[in-house]
């Protein structure tokens, strides 16, 4: 998130049956990007084996474009008894998506993470078997909804609010699409606003319905929507959050 720290590790190790000498690491960010060890970032001597971690309080500016993916680049250099060694390494990170300036469906916001424990999440449709779209319409005891998100058990969607919201409210169970698969299908639902559980469903089934859901959000930065396991496993795990908005101040 512009403008607040977050954590960057680098791990490399000494391969060889030979001892290597000055280890040390260096990590290059892009230009405005606060960059601080909070490790050591070299080592006298790296044994055959042995490894050496340094970890760094990189902090983008409050400038920042969102949405956008950003370069970060280790540099490990040694010394071993054949020459020199130097290899880099690029990982690239991303800012949060804008956050809504209006009332939006979640359907149609850019998230900023989603894992799903059977294909994508689907945006409108209910989660599918496996490839993006080839879900249904989102329906609970036959009624459909336009909007919403499909996912499958584990799963967990992230939105970027940045504080701007004030109500989140979503409809949330075992919709039809997995009730016909299947009655054994079983899973509980719960919100997180930066960390703090807003909601838990309890335990949903196709046979006891959706549970509305109607949250204050008011200074929310992260909007965490997760599904688990209800039952000891997986199978059959199908949950929709029908008509998913937020609405802002």
């Amino acid at each position: 998130m512009p403008g607040r720290a977050f954590t960057v590790t680098a791990t490399p190790g000494n391969g060889s049956g030979k001892v290597w000498t000055r280890a040390l690491l260096a990590l290059d960010a892009p230009a405005g990007w606060q960059v601080q060890a909070t490790t050591a970032t070299g080592q006298d001597l790296l044994a055959a084996g042995a490894t050496l971690t340094t970890t760094w309080r990189v902090t983008p500016p409050a400038t920042a474009a969102p949405g956008t993916r950003w370069p970060l680049t280790v540099d490990g250099t040694a010394e071993s008894p054949t020459g020199p060694l130097r290899y880099s390494a690029t990982e690239r990170v991303s800012t949060v998506p804008p956050a809504p300036v209006a009332d939006a469906y979640l359907s149609d916001l850019q998230w900023v993470s989603a894992t799903n424990g059977w294909g994508p999440v689907e945006r409108d449709r209910s989660n599918g078997r496996k490839a993006a779209g080839d879900g249904t319409p989102i329906s609970f005891g036959g009624a459909t909804y336009a909007k919403g998100l499909g996912v499958h058990a584990p799963s967990e969607i992230v939105y970027h609010l940045g504080g701007t919201a004030d109500r989140f409210t979503a409809l949330v169970g075992i919709d039809d699409f997995s009730t016909k698969q299947s009655a054994t299908g079983a899973t509980k639902a719960s919100v997180r606003g930066d960390g703090k559980v807003l909601f838990t469903s309890g335990k949903l089934t196709g046979a006891g319905g959706p549970v509305p859901v109607d949250l204050d959000v008011r200074g929310v930065r992260l909007l965490h929507l997760v599904v688990e396991d209800a039952k000891g496993n997986t199978a059959f795990g199908h949950t929709s959050w029908a008509r998913a908005r937020v609405t802002v101040v």
